[in-house]
């Protein structure tokens, strides 16, 4: 396996076989592919867990802080950056898609709709035009040669208005001409005029003449070749509204309805290119791409303003931690702090808690508490001894041995020996049991690692109720809290493991969280399941009493 290392912006590398042996570890090597897949997550795992030792060990000195938020600050810079260009790029895409004068839905829609051929011109030609048009259809089927008024008023046509006028006026003017005739004939003795002749004569010699210029002027209002006649003025209005009709659809006449509704769909068209167009700033598209780009603007700024505050963040941060450190909560001892949550677990579980740190025991002072679980429980009367060490000369081995001695000089069934987290033997796993013994380091300074306390406190209960009823009708209770137990202790492991990687490497701070809290919803599960089977042994033993 190749491994690299860098220090001082310098890199190094060096060959190295490891032999795995931890069951845990193999697992999840094996769910990556061998080759450049399994050695990339290992060489990753190899790194954190050195980052996690040096932690441990103290040697995390501020330059890694500052570098570790240095490049949180860096990545969260690119990841807002990036960001921030892919909305842009969304937006330009989205606004282009739709506006672009050459490929945007909207020109095309509109060009679509005003180009020759186009669906506008189609149907103004399908109704305007002069040819096959609706109205040219619906005119020459009304005033077209066809027409029934054109036939009326044909002067060639026999059933025209003028040939049947004629032949009404032929009729009566020869019926009257007849009678006239015989009225005024010479040749007829007994008519008016022979009678009246005579006397006539003199005075009147001019009356036929003007009675034929009366007849003259009838048949004159009927004829077509007099301009002013009743029959020509008609024609006249026909022909006049004809023509009025044709000039209101006539694209020639600029006054014409057709020609003021194509300037009116121009008008409309430049309206929309200007209002779409980047060249003009007063247009709306120059006045939306402004928008957008004060918006990301301002979006930067808050960005960088972020930034600030994380940083102001992580210093008052550091600045309260070092405070605490100085308040005189850090003054109480170790196992005062461990004590009092000793205590409050005690009280919660109806058990009790005594400082024993000063009295001497069977054989001597060793164990600082012991809680005795309370009446209510599985096992009344049955004692745990809790040993809690802030000393870097504590090994695992002595520690061991400590509790051991704790446990046979307080009489107890169960043992729990507390490593402070600052001085605990480099590589100590956080949870841990040997036994009859329970191995924890806690942080003083840190409520989260109470949950280690609270998981030992139930662990070593539910050991002691195991010591107290081992029967063959509790065999199935005692194997699932056996398995709990060895949940529990897989789960705090990984739990640790994960806390080291939240606060060393920043930028997987949110999958580390995730990580974290579903560990501690599955450990609070099997602490539910192992409380349940010890509530199960407690009823089995109130039965047997």
């Amino acid at each position: 396996m190749l491994v690299q290392n860098s220090e001082n912006n310098k890199r190094s590398t060096f060959q190295i076989t490891l032999e795995v042996v931890d069951l845990d570890v193999i697992t999840e090597l094996e769910k990556h592919d061998e080759g450049h897949s399994r050695e990339k997550y290992a060489l990753s795992a190899l790194r954190l867990g050195v980052l996690a030792l040096r932690q441990a060990a103290g040697e995390l000195d501020a330059t890694t802080v500052r570098d570790a938020a240095q490049e949180l600050l860096s990545g969260l810079g690119q990841l807002l950056a990036q960001r921030g260009t892919e909305i842009n790029t969304d937006i330009s895409g989205a606004l282009r898609q739709y506006f672009d004068p050459s490929t945007g839905a909207l020109p095309q829609r509109i060009e679509a709709l005003l180009r020759n051929d186009g669906e506008l011109d189609r149907a103004l030609r399908a109704h305007l035009a002069p040819e096959n048009s609706t109205i040219a259809q619906a005119l020459s089927a009304h005033l077209g040669e066809g027409s029934a008024i054109f036939k009326l008023l044909s002067p060639t046509d026999a059933g025209g208005v003028k040939a049947q006028v004629a032949g009404v006026l032929g009729g009566i003017l020869q019926e009257q001409q007849d009678q006239i005739l015989r009225e005024f004939s010479l040749d007829n003795k007994e008519s008016a005029l022979s009678r009246l002749v005579a006397e006539l004569e003199s005075s009147n010699g001019d009356l036929r003449t003007d009675l034929q210029n009366k007849v003259d002027s009838l048949a004159g209002e009927f004829s077509l070749d007099k301009p002013d006649s009743a029959l020509s003025r008609l024609v006249g209005r026909v022909e006049t509204a004809h023509k009025a009709i044709s000039n209101e659809f006539s694209a020639d006449n600029e006054n014409s309805a057709i020609a003021r509704l194509s300037r009116m769909l121009e008008d409309t068209s430049r309206q929309i290119d200007k209002n779409l167009t980047l060249d003009d700033d007063g247009s709306a598209l120059s006045r939306l791409k402004r928008e957008l780009v004060t918006t990301i603007e301002s979006l930067v700024t808050s960005n960088t303003t972020f930034q600030a505050e994380v940083r102001t963040t992580l210093a008052t941060l550091q600045a309260r931690k070092d405070e605490a450190s100085r308040s005189t909560r850090h003054g109480l001892t170790f196992e005062n702090e461990a004590g009092l949550v000793i205590e409050a677990e005690a009280q919660q579980l109806n058990d009790f808690c005594d400082r024993v740190g000063a009295t001497t025991g069977k054989v001597g002072k060793t164990g600082d508490f012991v809680t005795t679980l309370g009446p209510d429980s599985a096992a009344p009367g049955a004692h745990i001894v809790w040993e809690a060490k802030e000393d870097k000369s504590y090994t695992l081995k002595k520690a061991r041995a400590e509790i051991a001695s704790a446990r046979a000089n307080r009489e107890a069934q169960i043992g729990i020996f507390i490593f402070s987290s600052k001085t605990a033997p480099e590589g100590l796993q956080p949870f841990a049991r040997y036994g009859r013994d329970v191995v924890i380091v806690w942080d003083a300074e840190d409520a989260a690692s109470d949950l280690y306390i609270k998981t030992a406190y139930t662990l070593a209960r539910a050991l002691v109720i195991r010591e107290n009823h081992d029967s063959v009708e509790s065999e199935h209770a005692l194997k699932a809290i056996d398995l709990s137990a060895r949940a529990i202790e897989k789960q705090l492991g990984e739990l640790d493991q994960l806390k080291t990687w939240a606060d060393t490497v920043k930028n997987n701070g949110e999958k580390m969280s995730a990580s974290v809290a579903r560990m501690r919803a599955d450990l609070a599960k099997e602490v539910e399941a192992l409380d349940r089977q010890v509530n199960g042994l407690k009823n089995y033993a109130a039965l047997a009493a």
